[in-house]
This record gives C-alpha cells, structure tokens and sequence, in this order.
C-alpha cells in the first residue's frame, strides 16, 4: 500500500501536469485556426502578398512559444517527481 504522503506528492503532480496541459488548449486553438486561414489561402486563386502572411506568421510564432513554455513546465515537474 502506498503511504499517504507520495499519494499526496502524487495528486499534486497530476494537478500541476493537468494545470499545464490545459495553459496549452487554447494556444492549439490559435494554431488550428492559422491553419485553416492557411489552407483556405492555399486554395485561392489570387497572389498573396508576403506582407499579408507575416501576421499569422507572428500569431503562430506566439503561440508555439507559449506551447513550448508549458510544456517545459510539464517536463520540469514530471522529472523532478522522477528524481524524488
């Protein structure tokens, strides 16, 4: 049976790596978005300026920096759960 403190230590990790995954849901949602902009881009007939892009550019950009934060913080926790 395991004692009551690694089953607390144990709920805190999972509420942390939980806490964690959903900072990331709505940047996933940003980037769902950019890309069906993208592909409804892809599919025009007309030229579209490199100017016009740099914007989703940037959008994406933010939002894989934020996914990347989370997850490092995801990793850190689950590792030092792991040392321990």
């Amino acid at each position: 049976m395991p004692k009551k403190r690694t089953e607390i230590h144990t709920g805190k990790l999972a509420d942390a790596l939980r806490q964690h995954l959903f900072d990331i849901e709505p940047e996933l949602i940003v980037l769902e978005g950019v890309v069906a902009i993208l592909h409804s881009l892809s599919t025009a007939a007309d030229h579209i300026a490199p100017v016009a892009l740099a914007p989703l550019a940037h959008l994406s950009a933010e939002s894989l920096e934020k996914i990347f934060e989370a997850w490092r913080e995801c990793m850190a926790a689950a590792s030092s759960k792991a040392a321990r």
